[in-house]
């Protein structure tokens, strides 16, 4: 999970120095954003599944 952060961290700073207009780059934030809650919940499910079949072993 911090892997996830750290790399949307540094993209959104990389978004941010780099040499586009204003609506292009809030553009890519919010791709880039939506990418990120997708591979969050992604991996929010997963771990709930695996939780799950934890629980249901005992």
């Amino acid at each position: 999970m911090a892997f996830v952060a750290g790399a949307a961290v540094g993209a959104v700073a990389a978004l941010l120095m780099a040499p586009d207009s204003g609506a292009k780059t809030r553009e890519k934030i919010r791709s880039g954003a939506a990418d990120a809650a997708g591979m969050a919940k992604d991996k929010i499910i997963e771990g709930l599944d695996m939780l799950e079949a934890a629980l249901e072993e005992k």
